[in-house]
C-alpha cells in the first residue's frame, strides 16, 4: 500500500508518523523499570456467524516476557473459560523478533509488508482449531499525535477451523501496535473507558477512545473524578482522507444490573468539520482480562454509521469503582 502524500494530509496536532522499523522491538532506555511495555495486537470476526478473535501479546522487555494468546468467541459469554476457544497465558518468552516469530502457545506472527500486511498461523490439533489468517491494510497507520501508538484499519482474509467445523474469513478488523511506554497496572478512578472502531469497507473506517457523556451517568456524579474532555483520541479514514477526531458524546446502556454494552450511540465530531452518528448493536461478547485490575468486556458490534453497515470492537475497560457502580454495589 502507498503512503505517498500521507504525511502532507494529517493534522501534526493530531497525528505523528509511524516509522517502518517500530514495527520491531524497540531498544530499551537505559534506567527502564519492569513497568516498560510494547503490544501487538491482531484479530479477525464473521459477524454473520457471530464470531470475534483476538490476537493479543502484552511485551515486558526488561523482564524478557510476554502476556497473552488467541482467543475466540461465538456470542455471548461471561469470560474467556466459557469462549469457543482460548489459549491466554500469562508469562511466555519474549521473542527477539515480533515480526517473525512463533510464541510459546503455538501462534505464528509473518510480517510481509511493515505498516501494511501481516500473515497469522495457529493450529490446535487435539482441539481441532486451526487458523490461516491474512490481513493487509486498507489505510496508513494512524499515529497517535504523542507517537507510540498506532490504530490501522485491515482486509482479513483466511479460513478457521473451528471445534471442527470450518469458516472462510472474509471482512474487516482493526490491528493495534504500541511501543515505547510505561504501562503502570494500579487501579485508576475514571468512568467505563472504551476503545471503538468500526469498518463499513475499504472507504470508511473509524476508532475513538472515550468515556461516555457524564450527562448521560449522574449516578456518576461525586463517585468518580469529572471528565471535561470525553473523546482522548481517535480517527475517521474516509475515501483515502485521515481526520481526527475532535470530540464524542456518547451514551452507553449496559445489561440490567451487569457491565457487558447492549447498546451504544455516539455522535462523533471529526476535523473535517463532519458529524457522524453512529449506534452499536452487540453480536458477541466475552470478559477479557487484559488488564489487571480492570474488567474488560470485548463487544463484536454491528454498527450503523449514518446508515451505512460497519463492524468491529468496542473494548470497555472498568476500574473498581466504576463496575461498582454499574454494577449497584457502591461502597
Amino acid at each position: 500500500m502507498s503512503y505517498q502524500g500521507y504525511k502532507d494530509t494529517v493534522d501534526k496536532t493530531l497525528f505523528s508518523e509511524m516509522k517502518p522499523e517500530e514495527e520491531k522491538l524497540l531498544p530499551i532506555p537505559d534506567g527502564a523499570s519492569h513497568e516498560w511495555s510494547e503490544t501487538s495486537m491482531f484479530g479477525f470476526n464473521i459477524p454473520e456467524e457471530g464470531i470475534d478473535c483476538i490476537i493479543y501479546f502484552w511485551h515486558r522487555p526488561v523482564m524478557n516476557i510476554s502476556f497473552g494468546g488467541i482467543m475466540i468467541w461465538k456470542g455471548k459469554n461471561t469470560n474467556q473459560v466459557e469462549c469457543i476457544y482460548s489459549d491466554y497465558r500469562s508469562a511466555m518468552p519474549m521473542p527477539k523478533d515480533i515480526t517473525d516469530c512463533t510464541y510459546a502457545n503455538g501462534v505464528t506472527v509473518k510480517m510481509i509488508e511493515p505498516m501494511s500486511e501481516f500473515q497469522i498461523g495457529f493450529e490446535d490439533s487435539a482441539c481441532d482449531v486451526k487458523l490461516d489468517l491474512h490481513l493487509k491494510a486498507i489505510m496508513p497507520p494512524a499515529c497517535r499525535y504523542n507517537g507510540g501508538h498506532i490504530t490501522q484499519a485491515m482486509k482479513t482474509s483466511g479460513t478457521l477451523l473451528l471445534r471442527g467445523k470450518r469458516y472462510t474469513i472474509n471482512g474487516f478488523h482493526t490491528r493495534d501496535r504500541s511501543w515505547n511506554e510505561y504501562r503502570q497496572e494500579y487501579p485508576l478512578k475514571v468512568p467505563p473507558l472504551h476503545w471503538d472502531v468500526g469498518i463499513v469497507d475499504e472507504t470508511f473506517a473509524f476508532h475513538h477512545l472515550s468515556y461516555d457523556d457524564p450527562a448521560y451517568h449522574p449516578e456518576w456524579k461525586g463517585k468518580v473524578p469529572e471528565i471535561n474532555n470525553t473523546c482522548l483520541w481517535g480517527y475517521v479514514y474516509e475515501n483515502g482522507q485521515l481526520h481526527g477526531v475532535v470530540s464524542t458524546r456518547q451514551r452507553t446502556d449496559y445489561e440490567p444490573g451487569g457491565t457487558v454494552p447492549i447498546h451504544i450511540e455516539t455522535t462523533l465530531t471529526a476535523s473535517n468539520g463532519k458529524s457522524y452518528e453512529i449506534v452499536g448493536r452487540p453480536l458477541a461478547s466475552t470478559q477479557v482480562q487484559s488488564w489487571p485490575n480492570m474488567c474488560s468486556h470485548f463487544v463484536l458490534m454491528e454498527w450503523s454509521v449514518d446508515g451505512r453497515i460497519a463492524y468491529g470492537d468496542v473494548q470497555s475497560g472498568l476500574f473498581h469503582d466504576s463496575f461498582r457502580l454499574l454494577t449497584g454495589k457502591e461502597d
